[in-house]
C-alpha cells in the first residue's frame, strides 16, 4: 500500500510549492515506467511523491521562432508521430519510436527518460546531437536552460537539484543543409534495451561536411558528444572515403569509453556497423 505523501500540482506556481516540500527521498513522477517498477520489485517506496501528469503546459511540442520546444510530460508516443518533429527533428521521432513497447511509449515521457539517466536511453544522444538545452524550474519558480551534459552526469544520476524539475527541452531548428539520423542495435529487433546507439546530426552542402554533432549512447556511464569524430568529419567531402574514417572513428570513441571491460571487442565491431546505418541514414551512400 502506497503511504507516501502525494503532491498533485496543476500548474507551475503549485509545482514550485510543491518542489519546496521534496525531501530527499522524494520523488517526481511523470509516466511511472521506472519509477513505478523500482517502487513494486525493489519494495522502496518514497515519503513524497510529486505527480506531475496535472500539471498544465508541460505535454505537447510548440515552435517558437527558430527553436522547438518539447514538453517534458510529452510521451514518446506523441513525440514519434508528432508533425513538427517528424519534419525538423526525424531523429528524435526514430529514437521516440523505437522506444519499449507500444504500451510503454503510451506513457514513457522524455522528461523522465531523461531525468532517469541511465545509460541506455535513446532520447540521450539524440538530444545532445541536436544541440537541446533543458529547460529546468525550481522551488523558487525561476525557469532556468541548462546543457544537457549537466543534467544526465553519469549512470542513473542527474544534475539536478532535490527541488528542481525539468520543464520541457528547446531544440534549434535546423538550417537547410542539416540533417540527422538515429540508429540503436538491441538484442532483439523490437522492445530492445540499446546495447550501443549513435545520433548524428550534419550539416552538408556541395558534398562537403560542415559542422557536425555525433552522441554516442549505451558505452560507458552516459551518453556523449564524440568531438574527435565530429573534428575529424569537419570540411571533409560525404563520399567512401570518409565513411570508412567515420566508421573507424566510432571504434575508436568505444575503445577510449570503455577499455578492458569484457564487452568492448563485441561494441568495437558494433560501432562500425551503427556507424556504416548511421552514414546511410544521413543520404550520403557508401
Amino acid at each position: 500500500m502506497l503511504t507516501a505523501r502525494c503532491l498533485t500540482p496543476s500548474g507551475l506556481d503549485e509545482l514550485a510549492a510543491a518542489l519546496s516540500q521534496l525531501t530527499s527521498g522524494g520523488r517526481l513522477l511523470a509516466g511511472g515506467t521506472d519509477l513505478v517498477r523500482a517502487m513494486v520489485h525493489d519494495r522502496w517506496e518514497p515519503d513524497v511523491l510529486v505527480d506531475l501528469s496535472g500539471v498544465a503546459g508541460l505535454a505537447g511540442v510548440r515552435r517558437h521562432w527558430r527553436r522547438l520546444h518539447v514538453g517534458a510530460m510529452t510521451t514518446f508516443a506523441v513525440l514519434e508521430r508528432d508533425e513538427l518533429v517528424r519534419r525538423y527533428l526525424p531523429s528524435l521521432a526514430r529514437a521516440a519510436g523505437g522506444v519499449g513497447a507500444v504500451q510503454t511509449r503510451n506513457l514513457a515521457t522524455i522528461g523522465g527518460n531523461v531525468a532517469n539517466a541511465s545509460p541506455c536511453a535513446d532520447s540521450v544522444p539524440v538530444l545532445l546531437a541536436l544541440d537541446a538545452t533543458a529547460e529546468v524550474m525550481g522551488a523558487d519558480g525561476e525557469l532556468r536552460e541548462r546543457a544537457i551534459e549537466q543534467v544526465v552526469v553519469g549512470d542513473g544520476q542527474n544534475g539536478l537539484g532535490r527541488d528542481e524539475a525539468i520543464i520541457g527541452f528547446w531544440l534549434p531548428l535546423p538550417g537547410p543543409d542539416r540533417r540527422d539520423a538515429f540508429v540503436k542495435v538491441g538484442p532483439r529487433t523490437t522492445v530492445a534495451v540499446a546495447r550501443l546507439s549513435i545520433a548524428a546530426a550534419v550539416e552538408s552542402s556541395g558534398g562537403v561536411i560542415g559542422d557536425a554533432r555525433v552522441a554516442l549512447g549505451a558505452v560507458g556511464d552516459t551518453a556523449f558528444r564524440a568531438a574527435e569524430i565530429e573534428q575529424m568529419l569537419r570540411g571533409r567531402p560525404a563520399d567512401a572515403e570518409t565513411a570508412a574514417a567515420f566508421a573507424e572513428a566510432c571504434a575508436a570513441a568505444v575503445r577510449r569509453s570503455i577499455p578492458g571491460r569484457p564487452s568492448l571487442p563485441y561494441k568495437e565491431r558494433l560501432a562500425a556497423g551503427v556507424a556504416a546505418d548511421i552514414w546511410h541514414a544521413l543520404g550520403f551512400g557508401s
